[in-house]
């Protein structure tokens, strides 16, 4: 059995949020020296957008893919399941409905 630590995104937060802010105090003094002191090199591009919206895609293309071979696995596995049962189920009751599978037994005179 996996066991987890239950720990809330309170938690999650507590521990990450300093260096959130570092990273963030960093990232916005480097990019304020560039644009004051700088040859202005950091020019956002239209393509960023694309190229990691092209990631993501085939990244959930992927997961979506192997997620549905599993749920069609299992649906498979369920339907056999429930034929099994119900095969088993017609045979009992074709045995225990016949009265001659029955023998008459009697207590035996002590």
């Amino acid at each position: 059995m996996i066991k987890t630590e239950k720990q809330g995104l309170l938690q999650l937060l507590k521990i990450s949020f300093p260096y959130i802010v570092i990273t963030t105090i960093y990232t916005v003094l480097i990019l304020g020296l560039e644009e004051y002191f700088g040859d202005h090199i950091y020019k956002i591009s239209g393509q960023i957008g694309s190229v990691f919206g092209l990631a993501v895609a085939f990244f959930l293309g992927f997961r979506m893919n192997s997620a549905y071979d599993r749920w069609w696995e299992a649906r498979k596995i369920f339907g056999e399941l429930t034929n099994n049962t119900r095969s088993f189920v017609t045979k009992i009751y074709a045995y225990y409905g016949n009265k001659e599978n029955f023998n008459e037994t009697s207590e035996p005179d002590l």
